[in-house]
């Protein structure tokens, strides 16, 4: 039996919480969960092809952009419960990732107050709830990244252990065959981090080399696919698609003054090193595009909260406009917070904060930056960084406190003695 102590107490009222701001939410989303809505837009049909193509064989070139682990997730819940599946399964992705930021954040700061904080900042995102109800990549992702932190936050002090190195390669292997714009991340880990920081260990304990070769697996079997399918060795053809017909292509339009449309026919005459040789000849424009994009996929509409046609809800969009365009401004008030505290922890010698705020950080940034490529989506392309910001911002908030505390104490002992 469970005794109703403390810590779940402030559990159940989390949960209880939760819930019921998701289904006041979803109430009032002029949705229901159907097959016509969960597969709505023309992103996730690809992903169900994928699907279709591994439980079927029914060949797709969605293959060559939908790496293979969202699908998987779909040709099981689909099997399950269909349509009702796919949105149970993401409506528990979306209460676990509000328990894993919570229970993270208690873990590094002994604070109900922050942890709730937390907490709320992701369930008060309506534009993540209402993606519960498609099948798309962005409720797995957010879990994926709160489950992460979750785990290295409890591993925060043996971050010179190979375990830790494991936790976050193991992570970063699942996000990048979910989005493949992780492999970024997950290079720097491989190629950076292990040989200065972790090799040593594994020559030390052989066996740590065989472990690290199954967390890659999944790497290995998604790159196999593209390599025999498409003769390309990379883990997936989206990137360069989405580069091309919408970067470059969007520059062209406004230099040459011209359709967007024949903007994307004349930038499939260009080779990559024709694209490279373009954007450098026109570099401000490309840098001011990139920065535009950037900023307004932050501060975007909710796209669907007002998707798809005739089940729009005006007044939540709002509210999530509003929310969005504050986010634009936190995140500026906290590249100096953050900048600040990072020099502060290594004064102090503080490693494991040092280490854990650094990586959570950039990598959080890293997922912002990346969508300077892209427009037109609203603010679902920053929205998987709500993981990470949600997180690490209480964090420093509860840093700089206790740092102003401790001056505090500091003064009152001087003035005493």
């Amino acid at each position: 039996m469970i005794k109703f102590t403390k810590p779940h107490f402030y559990l159940y009222i989390l949960n209880g919480l939760a819930v019921a701001v998701y289904f006041v939410v979803f109430s009032n989303l002029n949705q229901n969960v159907s097959h016509e809505i969960v597969f709505s837009t023309p992103d996730a049909l690809t992903y169900m092809d994928v699907a279709n193509w591994i439980a079927n064989g029914i060949d797709s070139e969605s293959v060559s952009i939908r790496p293979i682990l969202y699908p998987l997730i779909l040709m099981i819940t689909t099997n399950i419960g269909g349509a009702y599946g796919i949105w149970m399964m993401q409506v528990l992705f979306f209460i676990l990732t509000i328990n894993f930021t919570f229970l993270g954040i208690k873990k590094l700061t002994r604070s109900y107050v922050f942890s709730f904080l937390g907490a709320i900042i992701i369930m008060s995102n309506l534009s993540l709830i209402a993606l519960t109800l498609h099948a798309l990549t962005e409720v797995t992702t957010v879990f994926l990244l709160s489950t992460m932190l979750f785990f290295l936050s409890r591993k925060i002090n043996n971050f010179r252990e190979v375990s830790f190195f494991h936790s976050s390669l193991f992570f970063l292997v699942l996000l990048t065959i979910l989005k493949p714009v992780f492999l970024i991340p997950l290079f720097g880990l491989l190629f950076i981090v292990f040989p200065l920081f972790y090799f040593e260990k594994y020559w030390k304990r052989p066996k740590s080399f065989f472990k690290l070769l199954l967390i890659l697996l999944p790497l290995f079997i998604q790159y196999s696919i593209i390599k025999i399918k498409y003769d390309q060795t990379k883990i997936s053809l989206i990137s360069s698609l989405v580069f091309s017909n919408y970067f470059v292509a969007k520059g062209i339009q406004e230099i040459e003054s011209i359709d967007y449309s024949k903007a994307k026919i004349k930038v499939k005459r260009f080779s990559s090193e024709d694209q490279t040789n373009y954007i450098v000849d026109h570099m401000p424009l490309y840098f001011s595009l990139f920065k535009k994009n950037i900023i307004d996929n932050i501060t975007g509409k909710s796209r669907f909260l007002l998707y798809p046609k005739g089940y729009e809800n005006n007044q939540l969009a709002v509210f999530m406009k509003t929310y969005n365009i504050k986010t634009l401004k936190v995140h500026y008030v906290f590249i100096v917070l953050v900048f600040l505290l990072l020099i502060i922890l290594l004064i102090k010698k503080d490693y494991p904060t040092f280490i854990f705020l650094l990586f959570t950080y950039s990598l959080g940034a890293y997922l912002i930056i990346s969508t300077g490529i892209s427009f037109w989506q609203g603010d679902r392309l920053t929205l998987p960084a709500i993981s990470i910001w949600a997180f690490i911002y209480p964090l420093v908030l509860f840093y700089y406190i206790k740092l102003l505390y401790q001056k505090l104490e500091i003064d009152g002992l001087s003035s005493k003695s």
